[in-house]
């Protein structure tokens, strides 16, 4: 009798296990589309020290953002909507995460890519798709392909409408549309801004391919206009479900944003470009914070001494330290990431550690991946250049604004940074 209670118990058990697992499974199920995202975005992240070799991000940092995504989503009752403001609050931390510490010409890259791959990995894009995005007809030869019917087009955007023709199934038609319409496709192709105008033939079409229908007219700008594409690419990004406005609209981080995300024990590295000295600023929010002004040393022969000295007076007493010109004491770099884990135990929590660095092929690896990494540079665009001259703690704030209580204060304020900004935006030419 025993027996047969113990089997009959041991059964009840094994059902109730069963039941679990299954339980279990199918709640790792539901998640798993949030697991996905992590991995096309860490991966998305490890590529780009391929354009930059300081884009260095560790795992353990995406690790943080991962798990900090689950905590600052919106809770919802419904675990679809659960996982969907994961993968959205995810997105998006990572991208501004990792967006402050690349540099003006490389952030579009980035958003780029990650949408892309998400495209590729929901199977809404296949792989030929963005392999036909980044070369178009290069691989072709005019003498081996079909005879350019149209005197108006040069020979390079030929042989990317018949690669386009022959690699993408919704333009396999594109060559005879394009015969039968030439007038149109002519005036398309020859407009100032084309991605603004109606596609000839296909703006109906694409306009019904919810998912997809961006990166097609982005392909088809792409290989018709190459000059339009970093446009394109902008409104490919604010139309695509998964991304949206967020990612294209100019963000300006601060000094005291960065600050507020530091601790002791994770120095922070400006990525120095021309015309850009974070140094200022530094010492600005230093006063602002009431603390004695930061140790200032400015690597070179010599000054691993001096630097290590202050590294040490700063832990104990909490205050801060500023390293400028890092790529010229690439051997204390190197020992950096030991001498932090050793003073770590006994660090004053007031302590922070700044260090400003040029891109170096041998700057150390470990302690890039174990830093955040900030670029000070102007950013792209007028309105982007304007934004972040009234953003506080840049250029002007409420207190500057309201120093001369008249109008003409304010306008005189207002076309100085509008000069300013047309100044910067002048640079390139």
């Amino acid at each position: 009798a025993n027996t047969k209670a113990k089997a009959a118990e041991v059964n009840t058990k094994l059902i109730a296990a069963d039941e679990t697992r299954s339980n279990i499974a199918e709640k790792r199920e539901q998640f798993r589309p949030a697991a996905t995202r992590g991995s096309v975005l860490y991966f998305s992240i490890v590529e780009m020290s391929l354009v930059n070799v300081m884009y260095q991000t560790s795992l353990t940092q995406f690790l943080e953002l991962f798990m900090g995504s689950m905590e600052k989503a919106e809770k919802a009752s419904l675990a679809s909507k659960r996982v969907s403001n994961i993968i959205d609050t995810m997105t998006y931390m990572t991208y501004r995460y990792i967006n402050r510490g690349l540099y003006e010409a490389d952030k579009l890259t980035f958003i780029l890519l990650i949408a892309l791959k998400i495209l590729v990995s929901a199977q809404q894009l296949k792989a030929s798709d963005v392999t036909l995005f980044l070369r178009g007809g290069a691989a072709l030869d005019i003498n081996s392909v079909r005879r350019k019917p149209f005197n108006w087009m040069p020979n390079d955007i030929w042989l990317n409408i018949v690669q386009l023709s022959q690699s993408n199934k919704f333009f396999s038609n594109i060559i005879g549309d394009m015969i039968a319409n030439e007038t149109m496709w002519k005036r398309w192709y020859e407009d100032n801004e084309p991605e603004q105008m109606s596609i000839p033939d296909y703006e109906q079409t694409i306009s019904d391919q919810s998912h997809i229908g961006p990166f097609l007219k982005l392909l088809l700008v792409r290989c018709m206009r190459v000059d339009r594409s970093i446009l394109m690419a902008k409104e490919f990004l604010r139309n695509t479900k998964e991304m949206g406005a967020a990612y294209v609209e100019p963000v300006t981080d601060t000094i005291e944003m960065v600050y507020n995300d530091m601790v002791p024990d994770v120095p922070v590295i400006f990525l120095l470009s021309r015309g850009a000295d974070p140094t200022d600023s530094i010492e600005v929010l230093c006063r602002k914070k009431k603390l004695p002004p930061p140790a200032v040393i400015s690597l070179g022969e010599g000054q691993e001494p001096v630097a290590f000295k202050a590294i040490n007076a700063g832990v104990v007493n909490g205050t801060w330290v500023l390293l400028q010109n890092c790529e010229l004491g690439l051997g204390l770099m190197n020992d950096m990431e030991s001498i932090i884990s050793k003073l770590k135990p006994n660090m004053d929590p007031n302590f922070r550690l700044f260090m400003t660095a040029l891109p170096h092929p041998d700057f150390p690896l470990g302690l890039l991946q174990m830093c955040n990494k900030v670029t000070n540079e102007p950013p792209a665009g007028l309105k982007a250049g304007l934004l972040r001259s009234y953003t506080p703690g840049v250029m002007v704030d409420q207190d500057k604004i309201e120093r001369v209580d008249t109008a003409q204060w304010r306008q005189l304020l207002f076309a100085l940074c509008f000069l300013h900004s047309i100044v910067q935006e002048r640079r390139k030419f």
